[in-house]
C-alpha cells in the first residue's frame, strides 16, 4: 500500500462505534498513520460543534474536516474554509412541501453551526438526530423565521416515506439522502456531496484520488467509494457499499478501522 497517501474516515457507523466514541484501538492506529505520513481527513455529515463534542483532540488537529456531507469544509493545514447553503426560496418551497405531506414532522435546520427545528424535541428525536446528550436543544423558529434561514442542511425522521415523496418532486434543486437505517432524511445544496468537498481538499494537496484509502459504512459515502482507489466498507455497511469496496473490514463496534490500517501500514 505504498501509493496511499490519504485516509478519509467517516465518523458514525465507522470511527465511531455505537456508543458514539472512539475507541483507544481506533484512535491509535490513526494518530500512528499520520505520525508516519498518511493524510487524515474526516468526512461526515455532522456540524463542527458535534464533531468537537465526540472526537478526542488529538483528532481534531490533524488538518482537514468536512462536515455536513460536504456543505462545510475546514481545511486547517492551508487557511480555507468553504461553505454551500440552501437558498432562501428553496427552503421556503421544501418546508412548504414537507408540512403539506406532514404536519406534525419535526424538521430541523442547521445553520451556522447551530440547530433550529421548528418544534421542540421529542425524546425518540435525540436518537434519530445522532445528538449527543449533553448537546445543546435546537432553538425553535416560527414559519416566518425559517423563510429567512440559508441553512448548510435539513434534517427530519423519514415517516410515511416521505423521502420518496420529495425526491421526486425536489431532486433537480436540492441533494437529498436517506441515512441511518433510513430513518433520516438530509437535504443540502444540489452541489453538496462528500466526494465533491473531498476533491478539492485533494486538489489543493497534489493527490490523486487513486492515492486515497476511504472508510464508510452508509449512503452518503457511495460517491467517496466512487472516487477514492481504495474503499473500505464497515463490516456494518449497507450492501450498496459492500459491493464496491476492494475490501470489507470489522464493524465500527470491532475497530474495523484499525483493523485495516494496523494491517495495511504494519503499524
Amino acid at each position: 500500500m505504498n501509493n496511499i497517501l490519504a485516509v478519509v474516515l467517516d465518523l458514525d457507523g465507522t470511527l465511531l462505534n455505537t456508543r458514539r466514541e472512539v475507541s483507544q484501538r481506533n484512535l491509535q492506529a490513526v494518530l500512528d498513520c499520520h505520525k508516519n505520513g498518511i493524510q487524515i481527513i474526516i468526512a461526515t455529515a455532522r456540524p463542527s460543534r458535534s464533531v468537537r463534542m465526540l472526537l478526542p483532540e488529538a483528532l481534531q488537529q490533524l488538518g482537514c474536516m468536512i462536515y455536513y456531507n460536504g456543505a462545510h469544509t475546514v481545511d486547517s493545514s492551508y487557511q480555507t474554509e468553504d461553505h454551500v447553503l440552501i437558498d432562501h426560496e428553496t427552503v421556503s418551497d421544501l418546508y412548504d412541501a414537507i408540512t403539506a405531506l406532514s404536519g406534525e414532522l419535526l424538521v430541523c435546520f442547521e445553520a451556522q453551526d447551530a440547530m433550529f427545528s421548528d418544534r421542540s424535541l421529542a425524546s425518540e428525536h435525540f436518537d434519530i438526530l445522532g445528538m449527543p446528550s449533553d448537546a445543546p436543544v435546537p432553538t425553535v423558529l416560527s414559519r416566518e423565521e425559517i423563510r429567512q434561514l440559508c441553512p448548510s442542511k435539513l434534517l427530519f425522521p423519514n415517516v410515511q416515506n416521505i423521502y420518496a415523496e420529495l425526491k421526486s418532486s425536489f431532486s433537480h434543486r436540492v441533494k437529498l439522502i436517506l441515512t441511518d437505517g433510513s430513518r433520516l432524511v438530509q437535504i443540502m445544496n444540489s452541489s453538496v456531496s462528500k466526494a465533491g468537498a473531498l476533491g478539492q481538499v485533494l486538489r489543493r494537496r497534489g493527490l490523486h484520488p487513486d492515492q486515497v484509502m476511504v472508510f464508510g459504512d452508509d449512503y452518503n459515502d457511495l460517491e467517496l467509494f466512487d472516487l477514492c482507489g481504495y474503499p473500505v466498507a464497515m463490516g456494518n455497511a449497507i450492501n450498496e457499499l459492500k459491493i464496491n469496496a476492494a475490501r470489507i473490514t470489522e464493524t465500527n463496534d470491532d475497530d474495523g478501522v484499525a483493523v485495516v490500517l494496523e494491517a495495511l501500514f504494519h503499524i
